[in-house]
């Protein structure tokens, strides 16, 4: 069998790289520290900015890094850019709306510049500096910004689904909506909301790859993972317009980068099936401040993007889960309801499933969402419902890439009065708002009446439904459950 020797001690005198290999290593080196290193003030202010003693998950995401975008994707469609009330980034020097919208080879244009000018750095770089030269310390600091950059804006997306807040539970109004309405997005997404068990898995998986990158001896490991499950996350967000391709593909870009330099000894292990040695030059941190900075560096990054994270992400899944609104709904009227009466300008309107005015169901949760559904075409804002969302009116994981006629209103509740305010959750709409009296004549039912979005009188009859849900059924026990 053969024998791996690491040979883990610095070996700046071995013999000097060529002239490609100094050119290629400092066309990727300018690369990625444009991709990496945050460029725009905003970023460093966040750290003196920032609200220490009400920290929240939505400011370790923005301590996390900063992207390079001197361009923006965007699309002309209404609603297609819609950032669900988070303001847009100002750094942007031009912005381009290709036909494939946000998710399509062009959306890769910050990472073409970034090359490009990794290119003329290189040039600049070879010309300036045409001595023999060995990069093997360099490239060690290289793999290792690299690896930090991943397995901190991992972070995010490694915790919340640990603790499932990125793909919640389903709401009622996506149970009750057909599978043909929601765009393939939201497809992609909702698969995860009724299976928590494989979310937090997959979250487990992503923290695993943020361990094995942090320390030295286990790097390789965690690019080769990072290369193979979060690449294979970045094929599924371009297969279903995932809207996270970008990110996805920076981890997989930069697992095939740090996992580069073992390529060759593994070949000639493997395949070759030959002694050999990894070669590879670590810096010795041999000087005592090196060492307590190696130290102090390494322990904040642990207790920050780990521990206090991780707890962060606990305590908002526990208390204020980012996606769905927080204020509670009307209380104890969680529940599908038929629409049994229906008046319009005090004519009754009989059920009809191509009526274009009349209500055919509704849905309320147990948070501040009503939605229904009308025989009529919309609009559907491009969003994603991802984010993390101060305002309830803009969590929109819920009513995001749903189609077919079901609407969605945010609303606040007027108790002394019995009004109901509604707004349109779908920010095409916005500016739509409704005011809708309500009586509960019953635990089960609903009176609401008003004026609709044409400020027409309706009058609704509204009794809940006693609806099971097989998906969530044990199939193996032949019990169905109810939520």
């Amino acid at each position: 069998m053969s024998e791996v020797i690491d040979t883990s001690t610095p070996q700046t005198a071995i013999k000097a790289w060529t002239g490609f290999q100094k050119f290629v290593f400092r066309t990727f080196f300018v690369f990625f520290v444009i991709l990496i290193v945050p460029f725009n003030s905003g970023y460093y202010k966040n750290w003196f900015t920032t609200d220490w003693k009400n920290l929240h998950i939505r400011d370790i995401g923005k301590l996390s890094g900063s992207s390079f975008s001197p361009v923006k994707v965007a699309t002309k469609r209404d609603g297609g850019n819609d950032t669900g009330g988070i303001p847009n980034s100002k750094q942007y020097l031009y912005t381009i709306y290709p036909q494939s919208g946000e998710f399509g080879l062009e959306s890769y244009i910050n990472w073409g510049i970034a090359f490009v000018l990794g290119l003329i750095g290189a040039a600049i770089w070879t010309l300036a500096d045409r001595k023999p030269r060995n990069y093997d310390i360099l490239y060690y600091f290289l793999g290792v910004l690299v690896s930090y950059a991943m397995l901190i804006q991992l972070n995010g997306l490694t915790f919340s689904k640990m603790f499932p807040t990125q793909m919640p539970d389903l709401a009622l109004t996506q149970l009750n909506t057909p599978f043909g309405d929601f765009v393939a997005q939201k497809l992609y997404w909702i698969q995860f909301s009724f299976v928590h068990n494989y979310e937090r898995f997959a979250g487990w998986a992503e923290l695993t790859i943020m361990l094995l990158l942090f320390f030295r001896q286990t790097r390789a490991f965690g690019a080769a993972l990072a290369l193979a499950m979060i690449g294979n996350i970045a094929f599924a967000n371009h297969a279903y317009d995932g809207g996270i391709h970008l990110a996805a593909s920076f981890y997989a870009l930069g697992g095939a980068f740090v996992l580069w330099r073992y390529i060759p000894s593994l070949w000639r292990l493997l395949v070759k099936e030959q002694d050999t040695q990894l070669g590879i030059t670590y810096y010795p941190f041999k000087k005592t401040r090196e060492k307590y900075f190696r130290i102090a560096f390494k322990a904040f990054v642990f207790l920050f993007f780990f521990v206090l994270a991780g707890y962060l992400h606990w305590d908002n899944y526990k208390h204020d889960s980012y996606k769905v609104p927080s204020r509670p709904g009307l209380a104890n009227a969680r529940g599908l309801y038929s629409v049994d009466e229906f008046k319009l300008n005090n004519k009754v309107l009989p059920y009809s499933p191509v009526d274009s005015l009349r209500w055919q169901n509704v849905t309320l949760e147990k948070w501040s969402t009503l939605s229904f559904t009308v025989f009529n075409t919309f609009m559907i804002h491009g969003e994603a419902g991802r984010g993390k969302q101060i305002k309830d009116i803009d969590r929109t994981y819920e009513s995001a890439g749903t189609g077919g006629g079901r609407r969605h209103f945010y609303y606040e509740i007027d108790s002394a009065n019995q009004i109901l305010h509604l707004q349109n959750k779908n920010k095409v709409y916005k500016d739509q708002k409704l005011d809708l009296h309500y009586q509960r004549p019953t635990p089960g039912q609903l009176v609401l009446w008003g004026k609709n979005e044409y400020q027409d009188s309706i009058y609704l009859v509204l009794n809940r439904r006693d609806k099971t849900y097989p998906i969530f059924g044990k199939r193996e026990d032949h019990i169905i459950w109810k939520p």
